[in-house]
């Protein structure tokens, strides 16, 4: 017979939760094998049997992390936060592996570790344990010292490799950690604005000047309903109108490669052969999927090597075109109800540090997911963003499993007694 305190200890776990997380396993290995499958390779160096292995030690490292004590999580946070700027640092001064340009990797042999991974759950632990302990407030501008500093230092290490992609995700944890730490919508808005205000006046084109207009007026009249100091309220609208006419200077601040990606993002026939071939080809392979796709491995976009990085940032593509329609709804609804039973853990608990844990995780893994597939469909720049679960990579694979661990620990240690 099974015994009772089994029982009631596995009811705790949320099952379908586990279900969602090895159907998008499954799903992910299947597009990458069907990707990868027509390259001639030993078995221990294909793309689909390495994308298993990465998983197998991700499914070992979250059920480890399921009974890892909340408590330790919070002790735990600030040196991990060390250890990954220490990671950061050794990428960014001592010449990382470079791929693309990029230096992101530290090459240990069996495998290539990417310190920015590993950053994105150490800041995650770090800034929900400052928070939960200290609220913030527009009003009392010196409670955002603290979260500010643990903000800029990882954020700049990672903008510096380039990674400006990665740095973003940074930004949307913490915006999401204020929000849920005691900022309005509102707040979040004010903050966010100077650099909207950078994205949108940066375009010579009518529609973009308009809305840059539009931002500013929305900035001003939400100044005026919150009626925040005086100083504070002049800063965010000098704020804005510098970072307007400054956005020039932050367009020479990026990379050549990120600047010929927003230029393709604009005006992707301006260069079908070089800067937009990517764009297009993705265009194309998901168009030519239709309803109900072109059946498993007979995408001619992905086997004739037209699509690039079919394997990793364009793996949508790959399910677009071999799974059509079909195929694309059926893993997006996959990924809401993931992020539906992420999200659900937030009512079982009234720890603030769990909530944030919950909401931060759930945005890392909302924001990927966005960008990753707004981006093979020509709605923002080609990123290096990839599709969580779905997109081959052995760092991201080990840290979309740690998250998952997380928020499995949270939920079965958070719930209220």
């Amino acid at each position: 017979m099974i015994s009772k305190r089994f029982v009631d200890h596995s009811l705790k776990f949320d099952w379908l939760f586990i279900v969602l997380v090895l159907a998008l396993m499954g799903c992910g290995i299947t597009l990458v094998y069907s990707a990868t499958v027509f390259e001639e390779v030993p078995l221990k160096d294909a793309f689909w049997f390495k994308q298993i292995v990465y998983f197998f030690c991700g499914i070992i490292m979250a059920g480890a992390l399921v009974f890892v004590r909340i408590d330790w999580l919070k002790r735990a946070a600030v040196p991990l936060y060390v250890v990954s700027l220490i990671l950061l640092a050794v990428v960014l001064f001592f010449a990382g592996d470079v791929v693309k340009g990029a230096g992101r990797w530290i090459d240990l042999g069996v495998f290539k570790l990417q310190p920015s991974e590993f950053a994105k759950i150490a800041y995650l632990l770090t800034i929900s344990y400052w928070l939960s302990r200290h609220p913030v407030s527009l009003h009392k501008v010196k409670t955002f010292a603290v979260p500010f500093a643990l903000f800029i230092v990882p954020f700049g290490l990672v903008l510096k490799q380039p990674d400006l992609s990665t740095a973003l995700v940074f930004i949307a944890v913490t915006m999401v950690g204020f929000f849920f730490a005691g900022l309005s919508f509102a707040d979040v808005f004010l903050i966010v604005s100077p650099l909207l205000s950078v994205l949108f006046s940066h375009s010579q084109s009518i529609q973009f000047e308009v809305l840059w207009g539009l931002l500013i007026c929305a900035v001003v009249f939400t100044l005026v309903r919150r009626k925040l100091p005086k100083i504070l309220t002049g800063l965010f609208l000098f704020a804005n109108i510098l970072a307007g006419y400054a956005s020039t200077m932050a367009w020479n601040m990026l990379e050549p490669h990120q600047q010929k990606r927003v230029n393709t993002f604009l005006d992707p026939m301006s260069d079908p052969l070089g800067d937009g071939y990517q764009v297009l080809q993705s265009l194309t392979a998901i168009g030519s999927g239709g309803v109900s796709g072109k059946g498993f491995g007979n995408g001619t976009q992905t086997n004739l090597a037209f699509l690039p990085e079919e394997h990793t940032d364009f793996i949508f593509s790959v399910l677009g075109e071999q799974f059509g329609f079909v195929g694309c709804a059926f893993v997006l609804v996959l990924y809401c109800l993931f992020l539906w039973r992420a999200t659900s853990i937030c009512k079982r608990s009234a720890d603030p540090f769990v909530t944030l844990m919950v909401m931060g995780a759930s945005t890392i893994f909302l924001f990927h997911i966005l960008v990753n597939i707004a981006m093979t469909i020509g709605l923002m720049p080609v990123t290096g963003l990839p599709l969580p679960f779905l997109s081959y990579g052995g760092s991201f694979a080990l840290t979309c499993m740690v998250l998952v661990g997380f928020l499995l620990c949270l939920r079965y240690q958070g719930s209220r007694r």
